[in-house]
């Protein structure tokens, strides 16, 4: 898998290069044949990532721009301390999920550099979630679609990585309120309420995997089986739902039954390291195995052959391309979770201790 890794790490930098800003794109259209704009949220969980690589594969030029990505960052840091979305203008507010991620990178870089600039900017952002958050646990507003959201969970593991470096009891409390609020959602099928973005949507094979990241992770990191049983409750759902050849569906409705023909890659290599992590904690031979499968189902759809810079490493948003999921497109998430569950599947076949920056 070590072609595939870099590979997948160069068409990021290409994604890096094609935009001039200092960010990373969103990702590359293929009907349109050109890049879009830089993604601030995403070029922040992309951080962590990147400084997993660098450190594993002795990659200094690799931490250098994980650094610049960073600095990047700091510049759309709004007054309130959050992130805007990638399509909006200079009025607009900052968004809590947005927000969320791009703390993942800042707190990653602190911990390499140990600039103060990156964890003040990165309290300044929980502080800011904290005073919006409503009393139940759920953010209402500043949300992207103003659409509440389990992949929240999301936003409250990176407070939790926060509340590791920083103390702040609030960001620890303002965490558990909404995973509490999560679990409140779910039914005894593991199927979750607020799960897609729009109201009767089916949601989409990434966003679960959100959600679940978001409770397993947190739960790991609190000590509360509560959240971690919640977590492997849609796990064990997805595994049921597994194509023989690896794959997993780009769309569920609340009865686990598929809703679209293709697959989203994201999603697959998102579960696909959640897996690792059950095999981890479990034991379970399983849970390896159905991660090997969608980790090779992904693996196949990236082009290594192709001498076009702007393809090449990268995975498209489905499979096939023509699918349900960013249709026709490369997104930048894409190839940064398929690096997570090279780099994951890599350390459980080799004993080694998982990837020590998270986002």
């Amino acid at each position: 898998m070590s072609e595939r890794l870099s590979a997948a790490l160069d068409w990021i930098q290409q994604a890096h290069r094609a935009v001039n800003d200092g960010g990373i794109s969103k990702g590359y259209d293929l009907l349109r044949r050109s890049w879009a704009p830089s993604y601030p949220e995403t070029t922040g969980y992309t951080i962590p990532t990147l400084l997993n690589a660098a450190q594993i594969l002795d990659r200094p030029d690799l931490r250098l721009l994980a650094l610049s990505l960073a600095d990047y960052l700091l510049k759309y840091a709004t007054p309130e301390g959050g992130v805007v979305h990638w399509q909006a203008s200079a009025a607009d507010q900052p968004i809590v999920f947005d927000t969320g991620q791009v703390i993942f990178g800042w707190i990653a870089a602190f911990d390499v550099s140990g600039n103060q600039d990156y964890l003040d900017a990165a309290i300044r952002a929980g502080n800011w979630l904290c005073e919006i958050q409503h009393s139940r646990g759920y953010w209402e507003r500043h949300q992207h679609l103003d659409r509440i959201k389990v992949i929240d969970t999301r936003v409250a593991w990176a407070l939790l990585e926060l509340h590791r470096r920083s103390g702040e009891n609030r960001l620890r409390e303002a965490a558990t309120r909404n995973l509490e609020w999560a679990v409140s959602q779910q039914n005894a099928g593991g199927w979750f309420n607020y799960c897609s973005f729009k109201e009767g949507q089916d949601p989409i094979t990434h966003t679960l995997a959100y959600t679940a990241e978001g409770l397993l992770e947190g739960g790991m990191y609190l000590g509360e089986e509560k959240y971690i049983a919640s977590a492997t409750k849609m796990l064990e759902a997805l595994l049921k739902k597994q194509r023989p050849d690896g794959a997993l569906a780009s769309t569920y409705g609340s009865d686990w039954k598929a809703t679209s023909r293709s697959s989203c890659l994201t999603g697959n290599c998102q579960v696909a390291r959640l897996w690792l992590i059950q095999y981890r904690l479990s034991g379970e031979r399983r849970f390896l195995t159905a991660a090997q499968h969608a980790i090779k189902f992904v693996a196949e759809r990236q082009n290594l052959k192709t001498t076009n810079p702007n393809i090449r490493g990268g995975i498209p948003g489905s499979a096939p391309v023509f699918g349900h999921y960013e249709r026709f497109k490369y997104p930048n998430w894409a190839a940064k979770f398929f690096i997570d569950s090279l780099i994951a599947l890599d350390s459980v076949n080799e004993g080694r201790a998982p990837a020590p920056f998270v986002g």
